[in-house]
């Protein structure tokens, strides 16, 4: 399942994504993998990762090579049901403490949606040479925290971390979405 291509109601999520959020801190950028087609109607700059395999940290540091800005939201295009008020929340909490931000949910650090500081680049590459895992390159760097007792204020479901990995997914959402 190529998730760029996720749609609903005859709309790619990530358009819709994009639509939603640009302005919200920089450019749209989408990191990909690999080279692949692109769906023509996005607005956005499409960026292959540059150290190739690397999953999502990869991405994350693709994502970040390409901004001038010196902060990021950054956000997964599996993830359709993003709250406004969860992205208001963690750009609120990077502009008070000047720190990468995620959320924590049942004591995991949650990666997307979060803010993320342009200033990790030569540290997320490191960490993407030596194949580190999200959760393990989250905790190795300065960071900001959204504990879910606050997360839940403002998505009391959860649904902005809801996200599809395959077509049962991606039906239970759609029964979900209404």
């Amino acid at each position: 399942m190529d998730k760029l291509w996720l749609a609903h109601q005859g709309k790619l999520v990530v358009a819709d994504l994009i639509e939603r959020f640009q302005g919200r801190g920089t450019e749209a950028v989408v990191a990909m993998g690999h080279s692949k087609p692109v769906p023509k109607e996005l607005k956005a700059k499409f960026v292959e990762d540059l150290i190739p395999g690397g999953g999502p940290l990869a991405g994350l540091h693709a994502g970040l090579a390409h901004i001038p800005s010196p902060w990021a939201l950054v956000l997964a295009c599996d993830m359709p049901s993003v709250s406004r008020e969860l992205v208001d929340l963690l750009l609120a909490q990077a502009q008070k403490t000047g720190l990468t931000t995620v959320c924590e949910i049942g004591g995991f650090l949650e990666p997307f949606p979060g803010v993320y500081s342009r200033a990790l680049l030569s540290v997320l590459e490191q960490a993407v040479r030596e194949k580190l895992g999200v959760q393990r390159f989250l905790r190795s760097v300065p960071h900001a925290v959204i504990p879910e007792v606050e997360v839940r204020r403002a998505d009391p479901q959860l649904r902005s971390f809801v996200n599809i990995n395959a077509r049962e997914d991606h039906l239970r959402w759609l029964e979900g979405a209404g």
